[in-house]
């Protein structure tokens, strides 16, 4: 079978027409998929006739999402369990809900984010970002494992950024208590993200779970709220005329890359590898100003170190 070809501007829906998947009832869960490059996400992988669980932290908004999406998709099999990923213990609730079925997990998107916020701590202590990018994250998956598993081979999809180059992980003060950076908190979660997934997959690759990384693209949505109108014109955001300059994706273009990650058949020669433009990224590119991950991004040993603080501040929370 050739490789399908596409490039930055290509949908999520024009992938899955390409590939020509049919998931047939299959396990698809998204966390976060009711807005933006999430619900997106949800779009095209419920085409595939998958069985799609989006986790929402409002099960109102989620309900009304899903009932549009099952309209627009004309797939029944979309819904909504709530779990709000500010809270490790909300988690494992869902992680509960969803264990009481005995299925099999083929594809998890932990695409949900928070982006450049204020400083603040979750229930749990943990920075904003740091817990809601990255350790709710790393908690719903490890937590999944053995529905992953006996849904093999199956793939986990994380959702992070060209931000990574900013900064890598702040070792020495991972919640940001001495000197709270927006940007570099965001950036260690994005990285964070990144390491996650290359260690996901060197630890489970041969039980046949696969993880990649994603860089969507740039994007505007709900989460640019965060950050003044000025303060997105100084980052060159914005042409003269007030339109946004043509880096910038719609959320259907940004949510390609995780489905393709999903869906492509030649991944399964590039486990943990980091993708864009619906494609294995370039690798290690130290220019910031240029896609690629950042040295500190793609260091195994980071990797490993992220894994077992990971696990510690977890467990210091929920004593699994």
């Amino acid at each position: 079978m050739a490789t399908a070809t596409f490039h930055s501007k290509s949908t999520a829906l024009d992938v899955v027409h390409s590939l020509n998947v049919n998931l047939d009832g299959q396990i698809v869960i998204v966390t976060g998929g009711t807005s933006g490059i999430g619900i997106e996400t949800v779009r095209a992988l419920a085409s595939t006739h998958a069985h799609v669980i989006i986790t929402t932290r409002d099960l109102t908004k989620g309900k009304q999402a899903v009932e549009d999406m099952k309209k627009s998709t004309g797939n029944k099999s979309i819904e909504a369990i709530e779990c709000d990923l500010t809270s490790l213990e909300s988690v494992r609730s869902f992680i509960s809900e969803f264990r009481t079925r005995q299925l099999p997990i083929k594809i998890l998107i932990c695409n949900a984010e928070t982006k450049a916020c204020p400083y603040s701590k979750t229930t749990d202590g943990f920075e904003s970002q740091f817990a809601v990018n990255h350790l709710a994250h790393f908690f719903l998956t490890t937590n999944l494992l053995p529905e992953l598993e006996a849904g093999k081979p199956s793939r986990v999809i994380i959702v992070s950024s060209v931000a990574n180059k900013r900064g890598g992980i702040n070792w020495y003060d991972i919640n940001w208590d001495k000197k709270y950076d927006k940007w570099l908190a965001y950036s260690q979660s994005k990285t964070a993200n990144i390491l996650f997934a290359k260690q996901l997959d060197k630890l489970y690759a041969s039980k046949g779970i696969h993880a990649y990384s994603v860089h969507p693209g740039g994007i505007i949505t709900n989460l640019r709220q965060n950050i003044p109108e000025k303060e997105q014109r100084a980052m060159g955001w914005y042409k003269d005329d007030g339109t946004l300059i043509e880096v910038f994706k719609t959320a259907a273009q940004a949510a390609s890359t995780s489905v393709y990650g999903a869906l492509a058949p030649e991944l399964d020669h590039f486990g943990g590898e980091h993708l864009e433009d619906c494609a294995v990224s370039k690798g290690v590119n130290p220019d910031k100003t240029a896609w690629g991950i950042a040295p500190h991004a793609a260091d195994m040993e980071e990797a490993e170190r992220l894994w077992k603080l990971s696990e510690q501040m977890v467990v210091s929370k929920m004593h699994v």
